[in-house]
């Protein structure tokens, strides 16, 4: 027990920065995207999907949610500046390798968004736990500098029911902007 104890501690800040460990809720399905503020993010603009509702939990301010998937977006502002995004996105791989039971990569590309920014995205499956317990989940991280922050768009859902969600994650990650004064 001591053994998944120090582990799950480990995850909680990184899925909390991350957005991994929000979650989801029920919603009913609609068709078109409303553009969201990333709130508390004044700077970030998506689009999310209408069947997404808006949710909060202690974790989060703002997430979203549609039956078993989530899209959670989080700022890192700890570094005076951040030279890349795929450099961050490797770093945080190797940090979700560290403190998931297991985890598949499979894929990593870059996305052109509505703004002059490249999004740098990393998709793998990730198991949290052992046995009949465990969370099984796939995720699509999207990693967008400014060289100031780094936003981080993370869509996740079951991994049995992520290929229904898909879409919709790669239309969120390519609708992000950033909109400095």
């Amino acid at each position: 027990m001591k053994k998944l104890i120090l582990p799950a501690l480990a995850l909680c800040p990184l899925l909390m920065l991350s957005g991994c460990a929000g979650t989801p809720q029920e919603s009913e399905p609609a068709e078109t995207a409303i553009v969201y503020q990333a709130l508390p993010l004044p700077d970030l603009f998506v689009s999310i999907p209408e069947n997404y509702e808006t949710t909060s939990s202690n974790a989060y301010k703002e997430y979203y949610v549609c039956e078993d998937a989530s899209i959670i977006i989080t700022e890192d502002t700890r570094e005076a500046s951040y030279p890349s995004a795929y450099d961050y996105s490797v770093n945080a791989l190797n940090e979700y390798q560290k403190v998931a039971t297991s985890l598949q990569f499979l894929n990593s590309e870059v996305l052109k968004s509505g703004c002059p920014y490249s999004i740098q995205t990393l998709e793998f499956n990730y198991e949290l736990g052992e046995g009949e317990e465990a969370a099984r989940l796939t995720c699509l991280v999207g990693y967008l500098t400014d060289g100031v922050s780094m936003y981080i768009i993370t869509c996740k859902s079951n991994t049995d029911t992520y290929q229904n969600h898909r879409d919709e994650f790669v239309q969120v990650m390519n609708s992000a902007v950033i909109a400095r004064n």
